[in-house]
């Protein structure tokens, strides 16, 4: 794919929690993420893949809610052409600059349209170790935004940070950024502003089988699924994590370029009964279901720094 002034995925997810320790031994123990630093009361999880963490776990003071959604760019260049886009269109929006985090970096705050707190990244510190290993969660997949007016933010997320509308499917939007992976952002046509899921990469589809089994071991029972997405061809498996947090374990994510051709709503239905392209995993828990509406976002602190 030729290179775009995008964004290239998720880097990491800020999560603001009634109990952090909990979820930290959580997301050690049983999802299989490794604790790498803690400064203050945050606590830094990181994947196999290069970035510092993918999760930051802090108290909520309050519900939970997710906190900030942060975004890698390649270059410091392609940050300050994403921040002129955004600025021109009137976003809520902090001047680029050196970043005082713990990762570092250059980058800035925003908001988007429906006031969640987002940040795009450029020169983080990353970890030299970056290979997608058994059973462990190597990065962010995508995350999937609920949102009432989903058309508006899909728009924002096309002309403001340059994403690409690769498909549409029942009422989501699937987002490509600067990679092969088909999807990192997808947005739900929805009644709330809140969090969909939460999904991370797995190496196989033997490890999203072996991390069902583990959850299933540890008392978190599988939601919906194993089955396997049409649109985006990816496995998939959904739980409810600590404080029911919507979480999916996900492997072979379709790889795209520029040739794929976009697909919408009627191409990617399926028949009655159906809700997998296998055909075998039975319709969503009612938990499932009240979940993906559960998890609302911070709002109205755009900035990342100061």
């Amino acid at each position: 794919m030729a290179t775009r002034s995008t964004i290239t995925g998720v880097r990491s997810v800020e999560l603001e929690l009634a109990d952090p320790e909990r979820s930290a031994r959580f997301y050690t123990d049983v999802w299989h993420l490794s604790e790498v630093a803690r400064d203050g009361d945050t606590i830094y999880l990181r994947g196999t893949a290069e970035f510092h963490h993918i999760l930051a776990l802090r108290p909520s003071h309050g519900p939970a809610r997710i906190g900030r959604v942060v975004y890698e760019a390649r270059t410091r260049d392609i940050v300050d052409a994403i921040h002129a886009r955004l600025a021109a269109m009137e976003t809520p929006v902090e001047p680029p600059g050196s970043l005082d985090r713990i990762e570092g970096g250059y980058g800035f705050g925003l908001a988007d349209p429906s006031g969640r707190c987002l940040a795009v990244v450029a020169g983080a510190a990353c970890h030299d170790d970056d290979e997608p290993q058994p059973d462990r969660p190597h990065k962010i997949a995508h995350v999937n935004f609920n949102d009432p007016d989903a058309a508006r933010l899909t728009a924002f997320y096309v002309d403001g940070l340059g994403m690409k509308l690769v498909d549409r499917a029942g009422r989501q939007a699937f987002l490509n950024a600067d990679s092969p992976d088909h999807s990192s952002i997808v947005i739900c046509q929805a009644d709330a502003n809140t969090l969909n899921h939460l999904s991370f990469e797995m190496a196989d589809l033997d490890s999203v089988m072996r991390g069902a089994g583990r959850m299933s071991d540890a008392g978190y029972p599988i939601e919906w699924g194993v089955g396997r997405h049409g649109c985006a061809d990816n496995v998939f498996a959904y739980f409810a994590g600590p404080e029911e947090i919507p979480l999916e374990y996900t492997s072979d994510v379709l790889q795209i370029d520029d040739s794929y051709p976009y697909n919408g709503p009627e191409y990617w239905a399926w028949p009655a009964g159906r809700l997998d392209q296998w055909g075998v995993t039975p319709p969503h828990t009612k938990r499932w279901k009240r979940i993906q509406n559960l998890f609302a976002f911070r709002s109205g602190g755009h900035r990342l720094r100061g």
